[in-house]
């Protein structure tokens, strides 16, 4: 019962809660209730308290977001008072850390600075420095052991290899690319894979002309002009296709479908187009041999049906890649 305020706007109540709970060091619930003392009344010589408190239970960003709603120009400034300090530590917590050197060094070459101010702003940076120093190790320690694992990445199974393309995304751009190019050189790593790893590239914003060995044979690739797969002519019109006329005839097979054939195309990308030339008439084979339809005779039919049972073998080792 002690714990109950009865009126549910009783500023005083609630900070009244939040400071003791403070003093007996209890952050996390000094933070909730002083929140809701500041939700009714934002008083100056609470502000501060409140947003260090923010700071304290990683809420930075949430610090960040009150602190530049009051001060909408605390990025041009150069005052160096609670507030700004505030700032500033909330920059460095919330992972920007060249903004806070920037800000920083801004503030430490204003004009009659205090002594105490100077020293301030100086511990500051040096914290900057050392979370910079520390991320920088673990970044190189998380490089080396990739590029340890690369030398058997292509002796393990496929949840390994996928695992280990998603770690590639932590490397800095001229770290990927180099081992990103190895791998889809790599005969062994497997197909889908490769898809992967041509994406990340395109996230990243990197478009090099690479060599690539994507079904055995060497080809050459400019990324400058490949988009993402579900981005591109021949994804977008089997969509299209699938959704427009194969669900008229069968909602249930159109679903499958359309997994089939998204598939299909990650095993072919980014040379989607050479294989399928004609989307509606790939998709009308897909449609009969799902639907249990015999071949009709025709030629094109049957070169349609062997590549569909082609890429459907390779999928199907591509499941046996998980064991």
């Amino acid at each position: 019962m002690g714990e109950k305020i009865v009126f549910p706007l009783n500023y005083e109540g609630y900070l009244k809660k939040g400071l003791l709970a403070f003093e007996e060091g209890n952050l996390q619930l000094a933070e909730e209730w002083i929140g809701k003392a500041i939700a009714i009344k934002k008083a100056d010589d609470i502000l501060p308290l409140y947003l260090m408190l923010l700071q304290e239970t990683d809420q930075a960003e949430k610090s960040l977001a009150m602190i530049t709603e009051m001060r909408p120009d605390i990025a041009a400034s150069i005052s160096v008072d609670d507030i700004d300090f505030l700032y500033l530590k909330g920059l460095m917590q919330s992972g920007a850390f060249d903004s806070a050197r920037e800000q920083i060094e801004a503030r430490k070459n204003t004009f009659g600075l205090s002594m105490e101010h100077q020293f301030a702003l100086e511990q500051l940076e040096a914290e900057v420095e050392k979370v910079e120093l520390k991320n920088l190790e673990k970044k190189l320690k998380k490089s080396s052991e990739i590029l340890k694992a690369e030398k058997s990445i292509d002796t393990q199974p496929f949840h390994k290899q996928q695992a280990y393309a998603q770690q590639l995304k932590d490397l800095e751009d001229d770290q990927f690319s180099k081992i990103a190019q190895r791998l889809l050189m790599n005969n062994s790593l497997h197909r889908m894979l490769k898809t992967e790893i041509i994406h990340q590239f395109l996230a990243r914003g990197l478009h090099p002309s690479l060599t690539v060995r994507l079904d055995g044979a060497e080809e050459k690739v400019d990324l400058a002009g490949v988009v993402p797969l579900i981005e591109s002519k021949t994804y977008r019109e089997g969509m299209a296709y699938i959704r427009e006329e194969i669900a008229n005839k069968n909602p249930t097979l159109a679903d499958a479908m359309e997994n089939a054939f998204f598939m299909q195309l990650s095993l072919l990308y980014p040379f989607e187009d050479r294989t399928i030339p004609s989307v509606s008439e790939w998709l009308d084979v897909l449609y009969r041999i799902y639907n249990g339809a015999e071949w009709t005779g025709e030629a094109s039919e049957q070169s349609i049906r062997d590549k569909i049972g082609q890429l459907e073998n390779k999928l199907a080792d591509f499941f046996g890649f998980f064991e």
